[in-house]
This record gives structure tokens, sequence and C-alpha cells, in this order.
């Protein structure tokens, strides 16, 4: 017997559908367990045995994803789930067995009783929404689902739901196990900043026709921000026809943008818009450069909201670092176009408009501050 069944919502307890899946899925994983122990005795492992335990259970998680539409996070992650086994490379054993284990007990953990993730976000926002959860205030990602009255949950849906509401700005994710509670009156509102940045990205030809965009994962990390806020930026921008976006593929540049694109900027013209922004007497010592993006993370992580002249002070200081360094990333990175977009993308962020929210400010400076050390990284001994 194999797990085929079609998947079911997690709030139907007890149903006879789920139990039986939930059985197999079991099942499966013992039968997983079996073929990895005997991975040490066989010449480079059993990769057939695995895929023909974990291929039935595609179907399920798909099922699931299609289910999660109220939830892009629980969307997300089911795709990334199934795009790891059917990547994996099939000579890969260590790769194909952990992709299998990984969506297997996954799925298992899905047919548990409880809310569904989209279900838990629905009763956290409106806990916020009504006052209960009081804004500005710190909360566990456990005591935030037991205040809204959840006494059932899995943590892995905790998660999920918390990243749906952080990117409807309603709370702030830390890399800890915290959570903190936004004000609806300051909603952040990283979404149409993010896009808005992504949008000047093309524009300005940093991301030229027909380009790649780095990875949703690593334009997370640039943009220092949760997956979803990114992954709704790059439908937005589809939408528009600014991209072309397909699930567990890079999204690429249209050819023929609906917008004027301009030519990919010279490394000159980018130093020259720095230099000009840059104050004269900024220390550019490395450890002080670093000291700065330091401060614009924590800020960030934190969700301090530091004043104008703190901001300004940090912000001339990642200008000046990033105008120094750009030339000795360059000249040790020729005609690399991964290199380029990341210097493109520091000067496009640094030097865009400045956000009339020092919210916003502070999460951009944060952005700076990891493209400078991308910089940094790339100048390497030369700086």
């Amino acid at each position: 017997m194999t797990a085929n069944t079609e998947a079911v919502p997690n709030s139907q307890k007890g149903d006879p559908i789920g139990n039986s899946v939930s059985i197999q899925l079991r099942s499966d994983l013992v039968a997983l367990s079996r073929i990895e122990r005997w991975h040490g005795r066989l010449s480079g492992g059993d990769t057939e045995g695995v895929l023909r335990v974990v291929t039935p259970s595609l179907q399920v998680a798909e099922n699931r994803r299609r289910e999660a539409e109220g939830s892009p996070s629980d969307q997300v992650c089911w795709q990334d789930l199934i795009d790891q086994v059917r990547n994996s490379p099939e000579a890969d054993f260590v790769s194909v067995s952990t992709a299998a284990r990984l969506l297997l007990r996954d799925l298992a953990e899905a047919f548990l009783p409880g809310p569904s993730v989209s279900e838990l976000a629905d009763r956290i926002r409106m806990k916020i929404t009504d006052g209960a959860l009081p804004s500005g205030s710190l909360r566990s990602r456990v005591r935030i689902p037991a205040e809204a009255g959840l006494t059932s949950f899995a943590r892995t849906r905790v998660d999920l739901a918390l990243q749906d509401l952080a990117a409807d700005g309603l709370i702030a994710v830390g890399h800890s196990y915290q959570a903190q509670v936004a004000s609806p009156r300051k909603t952040c509102r990283q979404l149409a900043v993010a896009t808005d940045l992504l949008r000047v990205l093309v524009s300005a030809g940093v991301y030229p026709p027909v380009s790649s965009l780095p990875t949703q994962q690593e334009l997370s990390r640039l943009l220092v921000t949760e997956k979803p806020v990114v992954s709704r930026a790059l439908h937005q921008l589809h939408e528009e026809g600014f991209l072309s976006v397909q699930q567990g593929l890079r999204a690429v540049v249209s050819p023929v943008p609906p917008a004027p694109v301009s030519a990919p900027p010279t490394l000159q013209s980018l130093v020259g818009r720095l230099r000009s922004a840059a104050p004269s007497s900024t220390d550019l010592d490395r450890a002080a450069i670093r000291a700065s993006c330091h401060r614009a993370k924590v800020w960030w992580h934190r969700r301090l909201v530091p004043d104008t002249e703190s901001l300004r002070n940090v912000r001339q200081s990642l200008v000046a670092a990033a105008a120094d360094l750009l030339p000795l990333a360059a000249r040790r990175h020729p005609n690399d176009p991964a290199a380029y977009a990341v210097l493109g993308l520091t000067v496009t962020a640094a030097l865009h408009d400045l956000p009339a929210e020092r919210e916003i400010e502070a999460w951009r400076l944060a952005c700076v501050a990891n493209a400078v050390l991308g910089i940094l990284d790339l100048a390497g001994d030369a700086a």
C-alpha cells in the first residue's frame, strides 16, 4: 500500500481517510529508516529504494500545497519539499534520503489533529486586531497561539502562520523564539517597499531583461525579510509584467518590461553617485565599517526605531563604505554578472528615495548593511 490518498484538512479530526494516510506515512518512515541503515553496506546507497518509498507521497504533498491556498508560507513550504525530492541528484544517496525524510515527516505532521496554518493565522490575526494581543509586546512563538485560545497545535504550523502574519506586517519574527506584535496603526509597509526596490533594480538595469534574479532564499537574505514577503513581491511584479515567475525556478526579468529600462550602469557611474552622496570625513576603517553594518542589522532584527540623526549617521557611513569598496570588489571580479548585481543592488538600495517612516528606513539600512558586507567579501584581501 502506498500513501497516495487525497489529503484532507487538518481540522477534520478522526477522519478515516486521514488516519489511513497517517498510518501509511509512519510505515513509509520506518521503511526509509531500514534503507538508511543498510546504506553503509551498499555501494552508493539504495536511492531507487528511497524513491520507491517516497514517490507515491509526492501527490499527497501536491494536494496539501493546493489546499494551502489561504497561506502563502504553507504553499511555499510544500513546494520546496516537493522540489527537493524531485531535484535531488539520483546518484547522491544522502541528498535523496534526506529530502525524502523531510517530506514524509512533514506530511505525517500535517495529518495530526488541530487547526491548519491559515486557521492558526486567522485566529491570531483576530486577537491582534481586537487588542487581545497588545501592540509592541514580545511573545514567544508558543505563547502567541496559546494567548489566541489555541491549545492544540503543531510547532511547524505555528511558524508558518507567523510568517504569513509577518508578511502582512502584523508581527515581526526574530531569529530567536520570539515575535513582536506590531501596532495596526504602524503596520510596516515591507511588502510595498520591497516590491518597489525590486522594480527599481529592474528599471535601473541592475537585473537586465531576460536575466535571472537570485533565488528567493538569497533575496530574503539580501532584503533582510521573510520569504513570504519576497514571494509576494515577486508575484506582484509578475502581474505587472516586469518578471516571469514559475514555481521552483528563479524569477526572470521579462524581455520587454512594461516600463522603460535603463542600460546597465557602469562602475564609474555607480561609484560617482555614491561619492557625491558620501561625506568626506567618514571613518573607512574596516572594523568601523563592520560596526556600522552590525548596528544597522541589530536595529532591524530587534525592531528598534532610532532617532533621525542616528539613522543619518549610519546611512552616511554605509554609503561612504560602499563608495570605497566598490572599485576594489570590481577589480577582483571583472565581468562577473553575479558580483556586478551585488554592486548595483548596494548602490540602488543606498541611494533610493528615502522612505517617510523611520521603521522602513531602519529596514532599508539593514538591506544596505547586508550588501556592504557582501562587497567586503567580494573585495577580499584587497579590502
